[in-house]
């Protein structure tokens, strides 16, 4: 049976969530590193965007459709819910992440983690005006998460792989540090999904 391969830094949030992903559903994959906007990951990938996926003849890039596909195409415990609403919940966070937490919350990431390491200087307005965009949508989901052990409910689901990535890097800046003190749920939550094989076997080495 062809190998399934992800494509993609280590260090990439969403080759992380893939990478989540596959390990929940069982199927044994190969992590090729390619970096974002190599003349290879173009090749894959038209806006060099990571990550990309090959499996087989199949060729697909785009995160939730690489989780999407894994989920159908394997045998093994689902990435989702069955049940409609605990769906609806699922891709409903999902969501929220992709639209209003993922770029606030990264440009502090790279200004405060990668361009200091890089030598450069943070921009300071980019970091000031992310950090209210960032706030917002971490109220939301704390909020998503009260009562519950997850996002979609009892069960740990795509949204959750999809999450914990960014708030891996998030929580290492002060900025994070301060916006996800006072988020009690998803301290808790966070605490608990760091503790699955899939997060610990996919911690990526930087910081």
């Amino acid at each position: 049976m062809a190998t399934l391969t992800i494509h993609g830094t280590p260090l990439s949030t969403y080759a992380r969530t893939c990478r989540m992903a596959c390990r929940e559903k069982g199927v044994a994959y190969e992590l090729d590193p390619v970096m974002p906007q190599s003349d290879e990951q173009k090749a894959m990938q038209p806006w060099g965007s990571v990550p990309a996926m090959t499996h087989g003849d199949v060729r697909m890039y785009e995160s939730l459709a690489i989780c999407n596909y894994i989920d159908h195409a394997f045998d093994g415990p689902p990435l989702q819910p069955a049940d409609p609403l605990a769906n609806a919940r699922c891709w409903q966070w999902t969501s929220v992440f992709i639209q209003y937490l993922y770029r606030p919350a990264i440009d502090i990431v790279l200004q405060r983690l990668i361009v200091p390491a890089q030598g450069g200087e943070p921009d300071e307005a980019l970091v000031e005006s992310s950090v209210p965009k960032s706030d917002k949508a971490l109220v939301a989901l704390d909020g998503a998460l009260e009562g519950n052990a997850c996002f979609a409910g009892g069960e740990a689901s795509i949204a959750d792989y999809m999450v914990l990535p960014v708030l891996h890097y998030l929580k290492m800046t002060p900025e994070g540090e301060t916006l996800l003190a006072p988020r009690a749920n998803i301290a808790r939550w966070q605490a608990a999904i760091d503790e699955r094989e899939s997060a610990v076997a996919t911690v990526p080495e930087f910081g």
